[in-house]
């Protein structure tokens, strides 16, 4: 878990800060991003964590508005927590992260739309954009099925 300190303003449910949630075994990695994430004015992070039933407990009680998820957890893979996650919470967006480019994955996590992906070897500012195209296109599928009053069958 991260420090009080570090999740700053993530509590205070102020609605013009996006709340982050990371899943990742690497605690230098968490770290970094935690700092990344929170050197930003609209963005925080509220909680980490690596096992899947410490991640779903938080989620639960912490209601992150976006879930950045390492692909290869040293335990578990992030698709199988993500998985879970949609069991529980479907409308939260997920961003995969992974040190290892794979177009294969991307295809294959479809179905867990909203999602999107972003290499960890990339410009660090990649993250924070892919957490913020990812918030773009849930809320453009959010508005998409609100203003159809009845959804497909």
């Amino acid at each position: 878990m991260i420090s009080e300190s570090s999740a700053r303003s993530a509590d205070s449910r102020n609605p013009w800060v996006t709340r982050v949630y990371i899943v990742d075994d690497h605690k230098f990695f968490t770290f970094a991003l935690t700092s990344l994430i929170n050197t930003e004015a609209d963005l925080a992070v509220c909680g980490s964590g690596s096992e899947q039933a410490t991640v779903l407990a938080d989620l639960e009680q912490l209601a992150p508005e976006i879930v950045v998820i390492d692909v290869n957890l040293c335990r578990q893979d992030g698709l199988g927590i993500a998985a879970a996650l949609r069991e529980k919470a479907y409308g939260v967006p997920i961003l995969f992260v992974s040190s290892l480019s794979n177009p294969q994955f991307e295809i294959d996590c479809r179905w867990l739309e909203p999602c999107s992906f972003v290499e960890k070897t990339k410009d660090p500012v990649d993250i924070i954009r892919g957490i913020r195209q990812t918030l773009a296109k849930f809320r453009l599928l959010q508005s998409h099925h609100s203003a159809n009053p009845f959804p497909p069958q």
